[in-house]
Order: C-alpha cells, then structure tokens, then sequence
C-alpha cells in the first residue's frame, strides 16, 4: 500500500470518528416540554378475582388421526363445541354433509369396504 492511500485512509477514519462529537457541538438538540406529564396508568384494569386456569390433561390413549379411530367415535368428534363469557358448554354435532363426506373417506381409506 502506498503511503498516499495509508493517509486517505487515516484521513477518512478520522473524519468518520469525529462526526458524532461534530454534530452533537453544533445543535442543542430537542430538549422537551418544560413540565413532562406523568402517566402512571395502567393500560388495562384486570378484576380483583382473577385466576389462571388450569393446564388442560390430554388422555394419552386419545388420537389426532380421525381415520385411525373408531369410526363412531371418529363423527362424534367432528361436533363443535363452544364456551360463552358466562361458562356456559354448547355442544353441536356434525352436520349431516359433513358426516357424509366423513363416511365416505372413511369408506375410501379402508380400501373401499
């Protein structure tokens, strides 16, 4: 490297180093209102009485694979079930094109029995 460019280099490092303290001597900078409002408020306002639920207990013989179940137990578990604000349980089977088009996978999966 020639001596020429060994001092560019410097040069530019020198001038990249400085240009923080450079910029900060020649503006004051955004100092703020005078009297910063204070906001201490929580975002959300949580009931006295809240408690977590419990962790959810999956039966370990259960399984995720509708064509490896019990045919039967395998269309009972394409209801729809849904939990109201209040705790109220609503449970609503299948719907009969549902259950058809079920029964006939099924019938497709076991090799057409």
């Amino acid at each position: 490297m020639t001596t020429s460019k060994i001092v560019s280099l410097l040069v530019v490092g020198a001038v990249l180093a400085a240009s923080p303290a450079l910029a900060q001597a020649l503006t004051a900078g955004n100092q703020g209102p005078a009297d910063i409002p204070t906001n201490r408020d929580a975002p959300l306002n949580l009931p006295a009485n809240v408690e977590p639920m419990p962790t959810p207990k999956v039966d370990e013989a259960t399984t995720r694979d509708l064509f490896a179940m019990n045919p039967a137990q395998a269309l009972e578990s394409l209801g729809t079930v849904t939990f109201s604000n209040g705790g109220d349980v609503t449970e609503t089977p299948a719907s009969d094109a549902l259950r058809a088009a079920f029964e006939s996978e099924m019938k497709g999966s076991k090799g057409g029995n």
